[in-house]
């Protein structure tokens, strides 16, 4: 039997003015269970900062798919996406970053994401008092069915540590259902690899 893993396939954002960040899942697990990766105690990741994006310290937990399979962080509240062979901020691989930009017309986590450019410095702070730099490689608008088949997001890699933040992005203007067109993607790498 081949395994075949959840993958997380798009960002959408919900009706009723909620800026329902969700990444949403296709397929069916076959073979395997799906298990989240998992850092626990002080190996966990704590904070994020971004100063580009107005962000100092803020704090980020890991999470997995809701029971509709979406990846769907809490208002004011940025995730690690713990699921679909996904890796721990840090690791080697791609590990996505997660947050609202607005919630209910409200500003949220990642409002100022889309002002990170090359360059900029992404840090990672873990509970054991640690840190880990990223430097953003690449930033992009991106559609809803691009994010479903980007690469630099879902695919494979296994030579850097490297970091995907997303959001949704309200400068395209919203679909007919209350969504927004497009996301925001900036990519950072690991400065030591």
């Amino acid at each position: 039997m081949n395994a075949r893993l959840l993958l997380p396939t798009g960002l959408l954002v919900g009706a009723l003015g909620v800026s329902a960040l969700a990444v949403q899942a296709v397929g069916a697990i076959q073979g395997t269970d799906g298990r989240p990766v998992h850092a626990e105690g002080d190996a966990a990741p704590a904070w994020v900062t971004v100063p580009a994006a107005g962000l100092e310290e803020e704090p980020i937990a890991p999470e997995g798919l809701t029971p509709q399979g979406t990846i769907n962080p809490d208002q004011g509240e940025a995730i690690w996406y713990a699921g679909s062979g996904r890796v721990v901020p840090g690791q080697v691989g791609t590990a996505v970053v997660a947050a609202h930009v607005t919630y209910y017309d409200e500003p949220d986590v990642f409002y100022d994401l889309a002002e990170v450019s090359d360059g900029d410095v992404v840090t990672v702070g873990y509970g054991h008092g640690g840190t880990r730099d990223f430097v953003v490689t690449s930033t992009q608008q991106i559609s809803k069915e691009g994010l479903q088949r980007s690469d630099a997001v879902w695919g494979d890699q296994d030579e850097v540590a490297r970091i995907a933040l997303i959001t949704c992005d309200p400068s395209l203007g919203a679909r007919s259902d209350g969504g927004q067109k497009a996301n925001f993607v900036a990519i950072a790498e690991a400065v030591d690899g």
